[in-house]
Formats: C-alpha cells, structure tokens, sequence
C-alpha cells in the first residue's frame, strides 16, 4: 500500500482538527481527530502540536507508519489575511508534511469537495460567515467574513444579534412583540427581557453564545413569527450577494456550482431554502451542493494538484522528445 501515492487532507479549524488519509483515487484509509489549531487562538506552536496528532492518527488507523505524502491540502483556520497565509503556507512548508503541498483558508474547502476542477464559491455560515470563489485558472476572490465585529452577516451571530435587538426593542415598545421574546427568555432559562443584561454583559460570553440563538431565529421565522421572517431574510439575502460579489470580481457567470457548509445552512432547512431563494432572485439558477465534511475537500484538493503536476509532467516529457520526420 505504501508503494502507491498517498493524498493527505487536513481541516485545521477553531473546533477541532481533522486529518484524512487517502489514496491516489481518493478513497479514505485513514482518518484522525485533534484539538482546535487556529493559531490565532492557541499560537502556532499549539497549532502545529495539534495538527501533527490528526495527522498520526489518520496514519494509525490506516495501519500505514507515517512518513510525508505525495500531496496535500492544508486548510488553515486563522489565515484571513495575505501575511497570515504567507506564514501559514511556509510553517507548512518546513514541516515537510508533503512531497507537493497547498496550503488554503479553511473556507475554501466546501469549493474543492463540490467543485472538482476547482471553480465554483463556496459558504460557510456557522457563527461567522464567509465567501470564497475560485476559477480554473487559480483567481480567488472573498467576501465577508470580516469576523462579528466588523461583518459576518448572514452568520449565526449577526442573526442572534438581532434577535436580541428585536427583543429589547419589542420590551421597550419601540418595536413589535415578537415570538423571539418568548423562545430567548426560554433558551437561556430567564425570566424577564432585563435578565438578558447580566446574561451577556459577562466577560465570559463570547460570539458563540449570540451564535447559538440562530436556531431560535430559523424556528420562529418557520412558524411564520414576522420579526424573526425579517432578520432570516435579511441574513439570506447577504449570504446571496456576498456570492454575488465574489463572482462578479472574478467575471464568474453560470452554469457554477455554490458549495455550502456550516451548521446554519446543513443543518437549517427553512434557513437554506430562504438563502436559496435569495440566489434566484440576485445570482440565478445556480447550483447548490451540500458540504457536510470539509476536510474532503481537503482530500479533493490534493488529488487535483497531484493531477495537475502529472500534466505538467507529461506536457514536459512531450516537449522533451526529438521531432521526427
């Protein structure tokens, strides 16, 4: 078996991390589970320590002793900025975890596992949002994703957010009363709109907690509360036109096909039928495909780098021979 190539998948993200084994088809061998390695969080030092237990893991349950790839696919959690993937694409580089690597944002990964020449956009809306497109010739292009203070619209946060908004407004009475009072007060166990303060302003709240109200969002807007219907909506709609705008950077036109992942979207039909509707409306008829699993589009990725690097290598071979009469 270890006479063949072998492809290495890796999702390094803030939750956890996961390494996938493959052979040259594809097909998986191994996989393996680690903790969170955004570096951003935990340091480099961590995320390394993390992302080297995966990938032992993978290795251990194939039942192969571990040794560097043929190709890889790292997508990288924390790198949103030109300088951040810089770094990351040159620690992955010095720990010569595979012959042929690339390294990625982690939110490119639901493009490569739907899309497998590598053009098409991709979406990840769980607690923040983000989105990524690509084409064939290797132009990318992102929009939001600019985390909840500066954007993430579309993103669990930015719809708990507003829900608790609406709630004060509503108790205040300079809004309408809304099914959200009654679902929030209940999710968190409290009694009273005013209990809300000294439930968030802790300094141990963070972003997934708002997050986690998403769901009380997508439920009451699928039982036809108005307010929630609203701000359901609204974050579809900016999910549909941050697509819009990625694809509009790089002169992407249909057919394409628009990878989705996060919790809001696999797991929220209502939610997922509304952000449809919104890519009728702004895009058209495009093609939405579920990602459940990430890191196989890790996997995906480095299949298509090693079948691009065998073409370079054939195209070389044919311009090496002697023309013949």
């Amino acid at each position: 078996m270890t006479s063949q190539q072998l492809l290495l998948g890796v999702d390094s993200g803030g939750s956890k991390t996961h390494a996938v084994l493959a052979d040259e088809h594809g097909n998986t061998l191994g996989a393996g589970l680690a903790g969170c390695s955004n570096y951003q969080y935990v340091g480099e030092a961590s995320a390394i320590a993390e992302i080297e237990s995966a990938i032992d893991a993978a290795f251990g349950q194939a039942g192969l002793a571990r040794r560097s790839v043929d190709y890889a696919c790292f997508g990288i959690g924390g790198a949103d900025t030109p300088e951040d993937m810089a770094k990351a694409r040159q620690w992955v580089a010095d720990h010569r975890w595979a012959a042929h690597c690339l390294a990625v944002n982690d939110g490119m990964l639901p493009l490569y596992a739907a899309c497998p020449d590598g053009q098409g956009v991709s979406v990840i809306a769980g607690t923040g949002a983000i989105m990524w497109a690509q084409t064939l010739d290797g132009r990318i292009a992102r929009a939001s994703g600019w985390g909840y203070l500066l954007g993430d619209e579309g993103g669990g946060w930015q719809l708990g957010h507003e829900a608790l908004r609406s709630v004060a407004r509503a108790a205040d009475g300079r809004g309408p009363s809304t099914l959200l009072t009654e679902r929030v007060l209940a999710f968190w166990s409290l009694r009273t709109p005013y209990d809300l303060i000294n439930r968030l302003y802790q300094a141990d709240v963070t972003p997934a907690d708002v997050a986690a109200l998403a769901k009380v969002v997508v439920d009451c807007a699928a039982e036809g509360d108005a307010i929630a219907l609203r701000i359901a909506r609204a974050g579809a709609d900016e999910l549909a036109l941050a697509a819009k705008a990625v694809m509009d950077t790089l002169g992407l036109r249909l057919p394409l096909t628009l990878a989705y992942s996060g919790s809001l979207l696999i797991k929220g039909l209502f939610y997922r039928e509304l952000f449809a509707e919104s890519c009728r409306r702004m895009i058209g008829d495009i093609a939405l495909a579920p990602v459940a699993d990430p890191v196989l589009g890790a996997v995906a990725a480095a299949k298509l780098l090693m079948a691009r690097d065998r073409c370079m290598s054939l195209n070389s071979r044919k311009a090496a021979q002697p023309l013949r009469d």
